[in-house]
């Protein structure tokens, strides 16, 4: 069947019968009826503002006390007596309701965090004022996956903890500054303080240019894995602050973590202080001689297993760079520092230094470029590029390793090339399904024996909780859907029967630890919220901000779905609803555009978006593999965080 799509932007005290939006959203389809009675259902009075009636008996509207954003809701009259009946919301006044004495009013809430107020009329002429507050966080509420939701938030809690430092408090999540970032993911959706740590370390920066990692007690036993340079011990505070110097990561990923903090706190001024300090440690990354390879132009570690922190050969208490170590070229090494470069020249550009962010951005691009032509095989990336012979029994052109997913994540590969590399997921899951219970590989093949850890056992070859989410996030942007939704519902599944997901399974689905769960936990989400909601902020204060919901992947028909920056309470939230043949989908919160990207149901191929007036900008079907959007760009009516519809009809 063709498809007839009508979208309309409209001022957002709205509900399914404004006069404002009456013709638009076609509420006389027994779908709009639907809603409405789901609607008047959302939310129970708690409240009464009681007032005189004409003939000097005592009236009363009902109301909520508190609603969360777009929660269909009902203002009721009780024994009001004769007039005319409205309420109107203050801050938008154009938005007031009749109704009849004996009758109810349907509204939806959005806007501004905290409290509403209202006015009711009778005859024209105020009764009084009463208060609804909005209460604004991050929730998910839908058909499916709002347990295992609530389930990963409540994990990456678990990670929390509080030090103290020169009078200052430093919250970790948790204590190694990897996982921490991680994380960020998950907790910059609730947490206030997502900035202590990362500064701290900023504060600590060594004069080289590169950065500690962990944060424990003075004793902390990983000080004695590096050279006295790569910690910093402070007895009179029981502080340690440790780097392992063959870690190669760190330094990118504190960009990625001060761009996140940017983003949700939309501190402008924090941000500038920072930048000095990240242009060293790229800088670093860039030119010292233990990190960077001069040859090839890339980052460079010591042999190890993808991003793990151990070297094959040698003991894995020692995490040092030394002559005649075996070292390497690892992909995704490169492709954090390639997105870091590009986030770097990003805040740069907004901080007015143009020509810096310039230098940046083609830094990262001519990085880019060339560890696609080393690294990607055709297939996807080679495990590590060694920088000289090392037999350890495995090809490292044939072991798929967890950073593949990462990179398509960072944007290293092309479309093309990120197909490939997800098809090449699905392809081993079935050659290894007699073995394996999952295809979330750490590394696969396994190496015979890498460091203590023989063939299938923790990071060699063990099953990892972040890839499944890094992966699943990766499929639903790169046109692979059904099985990103796939990766979801068996990740639900292990949530279900475990009560939490896992860092690190074996072959057959056990739990072996090794790691933070609420790494795994964070990517989960992320997969959720960036995924299958789809919602992505362009911006910093989600000013800017992409919604792209998938959810006729996974089957959903009806979803609230809100996001709250925990620093600045910045939000945005999405109702959405599948009915018939029919989309719905109203957004609200701080953007000031919204670029709308609608999955359309598998098989409908025409869109066309009505005349209606207001209707935002269309930007036509975007087609992904054999997935079909139709995108539009819809701006926010006003700076209150009116809200805007889409109805798509097919």
């Amino acid at each position: 069947m063709a498809l007839a799509l009508v979208m309309a932007l409209v001022a957002a005290g709205v509900h399914a019968d404004s006069p404002m939006v009456k013709d638009v959203v076609l509420v006389s389809t027994q779908a709009a009826d639907n809603m409405a009675d789901q609607a008047e259902g959302a939310g129970e009075p708690e409240r009464m503002m009681r007032f005189a009636r004409k003939d000097g008996g005592e009236g009363a509207l009902a109301y909520p006390e508190t609603v969360k954003p777009l929660q269909g809701f009902a203002f009721q009259l009780r024994d009001a007596g004769e007039g005319e009946y409205a309420v109107v919301e203050e801050l938008r006044p154009g938005g007031a309701r009749a109704f009849s004495p004996e009758g109810s009013v349907q509204w939806r809430l959005v806007g501004k965090e905290g409290e509403h107020r209202f006015s009711l009329l009778r005859d024209g002429e105020p009764l009084g004022s009463f208060v609804v507050k909005l209460a604004v966080g991050t929730d998910w509420e839908a058909d499916r996956f709002s347990p295992l939701f609530q389930t990963l938030c409540n994990q990456v809690r678990g990670d929390r903890s509080t030090w103290n430092r020169e009078g200052r408090t430093i919250e970790a999540n948790p204590t190694w500054v990897r996982d921490h970032i991680h994380e960020m993911k998950g907790y910059q959706y609730w947490e206030k303080d997502i900035t202590s740590f990362v500064d701290e370390l900023i504060r600590l920066q060594h004069p080289e240019g590169f950065y500690y990692e962990i944060i424990g007690n003075a004793n902390h036993d990983h000080q004695g894995f590096v050279k006295s340079k790569h910690f910093l011990r402070e007895d009179d505070k029981d502080l340690c602050w440790i780097r392992l110097e063959m870690e190669a990561d760190v330094e990118y990923l504190m960009v990625e973590a001060a761009h996140r903090i940017w983003q949700a706190t939309g501190d402008d001024a924090a941000m500038k202080r920072r930048l000095p300090s990240l242009e060293r440690a790229l800088e670093y990354d860039f030119t010292d001689p233990t990190r960077w390879d001069a040859e090839h132009g890339a980052l460079k570690r010591t042999f190890s297993i993808d991003t793990w922190d151990f070297t094959y050969g040698i003991s894995d208490h020692n995490r040092r760079i030394e002559p005649g170590l075996p070292m390497g070229i690892m992909h995704g090494d490169n492709s954090g520092l390639y997105r870091a470069c590009l986030q770097l020249a990003e805040m740069l550009r907004a901080a007015g230094e143009k020509e810096k962010a310039d230098r940046w951005q083609k830094r990262g691009e001519e990085l880019r470029e060339r560890v696609n032509k080393l690294c990607f095989n055709g297939t996807f990336y080679t495990h590590q590029i060694l920088l000289q012979p090392v037999d350890t029994g495995v090809r490292e052109e044939d072991i798929l390793s967890l950073s593949n997913a990462y990179d398509i994540n960072r944007g290293l590969p092309t479309h093309e090339m990120a197909v490939k590399i997800i098809d090449e997921y699905q392809r081993r899951r079935e050659v290894t399904r007699a073995t394996h219970f999952a295809e979330w590989f750490s590394i696969q093949p396994p190496y015979p024996k890498f460091g203590p850890y023989e063939a299938d056992h923790y990071i060699n070859g063990g099953i990892c909780g972040f890839v499944a989410g890094e992966l699943a996030k990766a499929a639903f942007h790169h046109g692979r859907e059904a099985y990103a939704a796939d990766i979801l519902n068996r990740v639900d599944g292990l949530v279900t029967r475990d009560g939490g997901i896992r860092f690190h399974y074996d072959n057959s689905g056990k739990d072996i630890g090794g790691g933070p769960a609420g790494w795994s936990a964070a990517a989960v989400l992320s997969a959720l919220v960036e995924g299958l909601a789809g919602i992505q902020d362009e911006s910093t204060l989600f000013r800017t901000v992409t919604v792209a919901p998938r959810f006729p992947a996974a089957g959903i028909a009806h979803a609230n779905i809100c996001l709250r920056y925990g620093p600045s309470g910045a939000y945005v939230a999405m109702e959405y609803a599948h009915e018939d043949h029919r989309i719905t989908v109203r957004l609200c919160g701080n953007p000031d555009m919204y670029h709308v990207k609608i999955l359309l149901p598998e098989g409908v191929q025409e869109a066309a978006l009505s005349d209606a007036p207001g209707n935002g900008t269309p930007t036509g079907i975007q087609t992904i593999e054999n997935a079909r959007y139709f995108t539009l760009d819809l701006p926010a009516l006003d700076k209150t965080g009116g809200g805007v519809v889409c109805v798509v009809m097919y």
